[in-house]
């Protein structure tokens, strides 16, 4: 056995563990299988930069990281600035940061990035953290306003991904280390189409349109969790299913 066989097989014992399904093979949903998928995507070059806190503008004019950008919001807020020029810059690059790191292309229809700002700048922060930590109570309210179709343009889109991701992102970065920094599964297209095997897999009832809607799609993954013991996060959960099935489908 050379060096390159010695080192396959060293590596069969970090390998993801598995379900054994009659419909597929799906990935376990231990927090030990987490943990290595966290560990994967830290270590993970084409993500270190949206995870960097201390990424800010470049001198050219790029908005920092997400992590950045939600960082410097945390702060606004905390400080109780009352600056709007200052809010509306923040609020205008997280939404760039968002939409840069996770591509969801807002601007494909010409107008995302600014229309949304201006929806969320609307909010004052007191409104916003509102929002952010009482989801269920508001109704998802903050999700469905950055989630509306767009409006002036010849090319009308909604935005649920992004909607979801910059909700995530805010929980994430505003309330670290609360209950209230878990409140927003990310809606992704990879977790969509998985979802369904893993809800036959649990004995849940769906039908495949409700995934359409995000407050069903959240539903759904919470009762998932709850199936498997509520042993993790939806965080790590929204992590370990993308890394895990986003080459196998």
């Amino acid at each position: 056995m050379n060096r390159i066989s010695f080192e396959k097989k060293a590596a069969k014992k970090y390998m993801l563990k598995t379900i054994k399904s009659d419909c597929a093979c799906l990935v376990d949903i231990t927090p030990n299988n987490v943990a290595m998928v966290e560990a994967m995507i830290q270590n993970d070059s084409a993500y270190l930069n949206a995870a960097n806190s201390q990424l800010g503008t470049d001198k050219n004019g790029n908005v920092g990281s997400t992590a950045y950008c939600m960082c410097q919001l945390k702060n606004y807020i905390n400080n109780k600035e009352t600056d709007k020029k200052l809010y509306k810059k923040i609020i205008s690059d997280a939404v760039i940061a968002v939409d840069r790191d996770n591509s969801t292309h807002l601007n494909a229809d010409g107008i995302g990035r600014k229309q949304i700002t201006k929806r969320i700048f609307k909010l004052s922060p007191e409104q916003l953290i509102h929002y952010l930590k009482a989801p269920k109570e508001t109704n998802y309210k903050l999700f469905k306003i950055i989630s509306k179709k767009t409006t002036n343009t010849s090319k009308p889109r909604e935005n649920k991904s992004f909607a979801s991701k910059f909700c995530h992102y805010a929980c994430f970065y505003l309330f670290e280390g609360e209950k209230e920094q878990d409140n927003y599964s990310i809606y992704d297209s990879v977790l969509k189409n998985v979802l369904p095997t893993y809800a036959e897999y649990y004995s849940i009832n769906i039908n495949k349109n409700d995934l359409e809607d995000y407050i069903t799609y959240s539903d759904i993954i919470e009762r998932i969790l709850k199936k498997t013991g509520n042993k993790i996060s939806k965080n790590g959960f929204d992590h370990l299913l993308w890394y895990y099935h986003k080459g196998r489908i």
